[in-house]
């Protein structure tokens, strides 16, 4: 597992580089292959495949049924000791089986998000810069909000570093430096 991976969310061990994932061909929602980091985030999570995305989605924050494990949830455990577990004294910060007051259609908010009828997780905003309801990360200087595929704080660091706007390269070509 290397930064690669972590950064875009990867968990396919035969996509750990920029150039595994090109060589992979892989396609989008429309079918183009895959040369920005939206598409990657399509083709992996597979956000166009309608209900089976629900499965193939790992970074969906929302509940969908009693069996579902797989949701978002933060809790600050008020634990003075690490080994000592006290469940008793948790503070739920995020939670995929609560509804946030945002967007509740009705009932309080101990019911899971009907996503359907735009409610959202609980405290949904800590991990999803775009409402989505897709995790995009807890820390913002993880965030590439312009689409380039670089790290928002690497991107500027580099601009400050040189004086020179805009000619950092891009971690999906970092490998190889070649952009075809």
């Amino acid at each position: 597992y290397n930064n690669f991976q972590e950064y875009y969310g990867v968990v396919n061990a035969s996509l750990s580089s920029p150039s595994l994932v090109r060589q992979a061909m892989l396609n989008d929602c429309s079918g183009n292959y895959v040369e920005e980091w939206w598409q990657l985030r399509e083709s992996l999570l597979g956000t166009c495949s309608g209900s089976s995305a629900l499965d193939s989605n790992y970074f969906r924050m929302y509940k969908i049924n009693n069996n579902d494990q797989l949701f978002a949830l933060i809790i600050d455990d008020n634990d003075l000791d690490y080994q000592y577990l006290d469940t008793s004294d948790d503070e739920t910060l995020c939670s995929g089986e609560w509804t946030d007051s945002y967007g509740r259609f009705a009932g309080d908010q101990y019911h899971l998000p009907n996503t359907g009828l735009g409610e959202y997780v609980f405290s949904w905003w800590l991990l999803d810069i775009d409402g989505d309801q897709i995790a995009d990360g807890t820390d913002p200087t993880n965030w590439d909000t312009d689409g380039d595929w670089l790290n928002d704080y690497f991107e500027i660091e580099d601009d400050m570093l040189d004086g020179i706007r805009g000619n950092s390269a891009s971690p999906i070509r970092y490998d190889d430096r070649t952009t075809s």
